[in-house]
């Protein structure tokens, strides 16, 4: 496994310009690579209001979909939120469970 999130982590570079995220990818893999950096941003035990955490993601992707990022930083349990969508933190366990994709970043 170790071997394919390398070579998962090579082709991702091609996805990124100028430092940012400019195209989100399709495979699995490369999307929890790409949401972990994104995730990485976020200080840990802190709240974000929704504001807050598309600013994070804005400064991290280069194009507009910055709904689709959040979702899936929800989806895949790096971010967890409150039912109104009021308040966001990063998930405590996030990089245990992710633990395989981060390593060696």
């Amino acid at each position: 496994m170790e071997k394919d999130i390398a070579l998962y982590r090579e082709k991702l570079q091609r996805y990124y310009t100028g430092g940012k995220l400019a195209q989100y990818p399709q495979k699995r893999p490369m999307r929890i690579l790409a949401l972990s950096r994104i995730a990485q941003r976020f200080e840990p035990a802190r709240q974000y209001a929704e504001k807050e955490v598309n600013e994070i993601i804005k400064e991290a992707i280069a194009f507009p979909d910055v709904e689709l990022v959040r979702r899936e930083l929800y989806e895949y349990r790096f971010l967890g939120r409150r039912r109104d969508g009021s308040a966001y933190w990063p998930e405590e366990d996030w990089r245990e469970a992710y633990g395989a994709y981060i390593e060696n970043e």
